[in-house]
């Protein structure tokens, strides 16, 4: 019984969603991403335990790394979770874009958390899929250059 009970909650949940979206929407912009960002975290009903989105790339032969780590992820000034994003083809496709020398992964750790030295608060007009949402994150980054990508980060990623 409780189980066609929480089933007619989420079906009604996804149509007052779907309403609202397609009602919202802007003829001329394409938000099919980032609404589903929105769908997907209402839809799963657990909250995105993830804090962080890292992506890592090999920079030399020595075992360098160069690294980007993202969070803080909000939409129109509600927090999304990286999962979400990181299952989009910008944040990754859900680590298949990873290859050898780059991978996609999320982290239950934040950025600082890794090794990664001060964030800079993101979210111009290119990265988001309508310039109307305020679609804003934290982007830190490390190199063997100027600072060195910490060994937490580089297991983050996967390598």
């Amino acid at each position: 019984m409780n189980l066609k009970i929480n089933l007619m909650i989420r079906f009604f949940m996804i149509l007052v969603v779907s309403i609202f979206l397609g009602n919202c929407q802007s003829k001329k912009q394409n938000r099919d991403e980032i609404s589903s960002l929105v769908i997907n975290n209402l839809l799963n009903g657990v909250a995105d335990r993830n804090k962080s989105l890292v992506v890592m790339e090999v920079a030399d032969l020595g075992g360098s790394f160069t690294g980007t780590c993202y969070d803080s992820f909000q939409l129109n000034g509600g927090n999304v979770g990286s999962t979400a994003y990181f299952n989009t083809p910008p944040g990754g496709a859900g680590g298949a874009l990873n290859t050898n020398i780059k991978k996609y992964a999320v982290s239950t750790s934040s950025c600082s958390d890794l090794g990664f030295a001060s964030g800079t608060n993101f979210g111009s007009t290119s990265q988001r899929p309508n310039p109307d949402d305020m679609f804003t994150f934290k982007m830190f980054t490390c190199d063997p250059n100027n600072n060195p990508c910490a060994k937490s980060a580089i297991t983050a990623a996967g390598f």
